[in-house]
Formats: C-alpha cells, structure tokens, sequence
C-alpha cells in the first residue's frame, strides 16, 4: 500500500506543535502497510522549515518518505477539480498546492495521511482520507 502524507502532518512533526506525537503515531502505522511518499508540491512546502536542502532530505528519509513525482494525469485532475471549486464558488482559501496534492494522492497512491480530512473528502470523493488520532 502507497500512502502519500500531506504537508499538514509533517509541518505538526518540524514544528513540534501538539499534534506531533499523533502525526509520528501515524507515518508509523501506515509504514507497517506499505510506503510513505510525497509530491513535489510536498516538499516544496515543507522545505521553509529546514536551514539546507540536506536537511530536508535527511528528514524525509529518517520518515522513510519516498518522493513521488507529480504525473501530468494528476495535474490534469487536479485542474479539472479547481474548475469544480470555482464554479461552485469556493472560498478562496484554496489555492493550486491542495488540489495538486488531493490529486496526486488519489491518482498515484492509495490514500492520503492529512490533518485535513474535510476538504479532501469534499473535493476528492474516491480519495481514502487518514488522519491522525491524537
């Protein structure tokens, strides 16, 4: 099982905030099914929050995070749902990076670890959603 993370989970790990414990508790249980991966959009995120390059891919791999390019059938899916979001007039806090992430997790893995379980349920109904349990 390939289960991609979104940058919700890990920022609550660099950050150390309160949902750390949970967010570790959880890339561990979907590692004992499978492989971890993020997109580009992911590390790019991610990547404010470490001094080098480096450290960012020494973070992930102590993770055992895998990066999963981005295919051109999710970037397409992703256009094709902010389309939907647009037309029904969707708060504009949205912006490209979650919808690039839904899509790649519902067309390149088998589910997505977020702290967000009610926008990608929304947005991406074939999307198998976890979160952490804190």
């Amino acid at each position: 099982m390939k289960i991609a993370v979104d940058s919700s989970v890990l920022f609550d790990i660099v950050k150390g905030a309160p949902g750390a414990v949970a967010a570790q508790t959880a890339l561990e249980a979907a590692l004992a099914h499978g492989h971890l991966c993020v997109c580009a959009v992911v590390v790019a995120e991610l990547g404010r929050y470490f001094s080098s390059e480096q450290d960012l891919r020494e973070f992930l791999g102590a993770c055992q995070i895998d990066h999963d390019p981005l295919s051109m059938e999710s970037a397409l899916e992703a256009a094709r749902i902010m389309r939907s979001y647009a037309c029904n007039k969707g708060p504009r806090t949205r912006t490209a990076p979650d919808f690039l992430i839904g899509a790649h997790a519902v067309k390149q893995a088998d589910g997505l670890l977020t702290n967000d379980a009610g926008f990608f349920r929304n947005y991406f109904a074939a999307l198998n959603v976890i979160t952490p349990v804190n």
